[in-house]
């Protein structure tokens, strides 16, 4: 676990740590949230691929070849930034490293599946999972805002590269890794996306995600017109903080109902928290606000992850999480450029209502959609 959480820190680092490299390079933030955009997608299709990977190959030989490319390619990014590149090629270089970068939380999610024994137990587990990924999340933004205030953006991105290969070729190195095998399946080239559930899932994260990018550069560009850029990851582990905070609430306890009406109700409360951050014009109700936001984040991926073992194919366990993962990935790379584009063409204001609305679609998606979220048999 202690792993999967020293390999998840670069994922939050890489979303404020490149917008701020980018924008440095190019002195746009417009500019700076296409090229996050275009990593951050990157990443999430890297995502897919090696989850299908790890499920036929199994987890280590796809988490040290993945390894061993990402750090190159983050080199070759900065060396392109330091030199003032274009904007497509910057764009295209940041595709090279978000590809690359080495997925722990689907094999360590893949992982549960196997050691957990009871239903229980795999949900309680899940929400470990959730709290893990929010645990690095929450403090990756400080520490990029850390290391901005001591360095630069440069060694920001340097080291989660540096801290993401080291983390997966560990991982990949544990007993339990090692003896993970998947099985095998007949779901076809959509994968577990044959399952009309699963497609419902990531279209609900999809949603998710982009509401969550659009407020990801959002929150930094309100820092930015006030004069510092490292108050921008500090509000964003705020909202991490929540979301952690969130995350132990729901897997204290177990809750009546069933998961899609529950999961509406996340996505609504997410929606509301995101449009309220429009009312403060100071940091610190900004941050109070921010924390609240964030409360809904993990159980709705907590949720989401539940209902995997419900809507997903069999033998699809790892590339139906990193399907998952993708999608709020996807999500998260479109609402960083509708947030760059909104903050840059209107207000700050405009993009995070934007950003609630988008979520609140998440909500009225889950009960249009709800059918497909049944159990079914493969």
């Amino acid at each position: 676990m202690l792993l999967s959480i020293a390999g998840t820190i670069p994922i939050g680092m890489f979303g404020l740590a490149v917008l701020l490299l980018a924008r440095e390079s190019t002195g746009s933030l417009a500019a700076a949230s296409r090229i996050l955009g275009a990593f951050s997608l990157a990443n999430a299709f890297g995502s897919v691929a090696q989850g299908r990977l790890m499920d036929r190959l199994g987890q280590g030989v796809v988490l040290r070849v993945v390894a061993a490319c990402h750090v190159p390619a983050l080199v070759v990014l900065v060396l392109a930034a330091h030199e003032h590149a274009a904007g497509w090629l910057l764009a295209v270089i940041a595709v090279c490293g978000g590809s690359t970068v080495p997925q722990l939380p689907a094999p360590m999610r893949s992982l549960w599946s196997m050691l957990a024994e009871s239903d229980e137990q795999r949900e309680t587990a899940y929400a470990m999972v959730a709290i893990a990924f929010e645990i690095a999340v929450v403090t990756a933004p400080a520490i990029v805002a850390l290391i901005v205030a001591v360095a630069s953006p440069t060694a920001a991105v340097l080291a989660a590269a540096t801290l993401g290969a080291s983390a997966a070729v560990a991982f990949s190195l544990t007993s339990a890794s090692r003896r993970w095998r998947g099985t095998t399946h007949q779901a076809g080239w959509l994968g577990p996306l044959a399952a009309p559930g699963m497609r419902t899932v990531c279209g609900v994260l999809l949603l998710f995600g982009a509401a969550f990018g659009v407020v990801q550069v959002a929150v930094p560009a309100f820092t930015l017109e006030r004069g510092s850029a490292s108050a921008g990851g500090l509000l964003l582990a705020c909202l991490s903080l929540g979301s952690l905070i969130g995350g132990i609430v729901y897997g204290s306890r177990k809750w009546p109902g069933a998961l899609p009406p529950r999961l509406a109700v996340v996505m609504l409360g997410l929606g509301t928290g995101f449009a309220l951050l429009a009312l403060p014009t100071g940091y610190l109700p900004l941050a109070v606000l921010l924390v609240i936001a964030g409360m809904p984040l993990a159980p709705a991926s907590v949720i989401c992850s539940t209902l995997l073992d419900d809507v997903a194919p069999s033998g699809t366990v790892t590339e139906a999480y990193a399907v998952m993962v993708t999608g709020i990935v996807a999500g998260i790379a479109v609402g960083q450029a509708l947030g760059g584009s909104i903050v840059a063409s209107v207000s700050y204001d405009a993009a995070v209502l934007v950003a609630g609305g988008i979520a609140a679609c998440g909500a009225i998606g889950v009960g249009v959609r709800r059918r497909t979220l049944r159990a079914v048999s493969y």
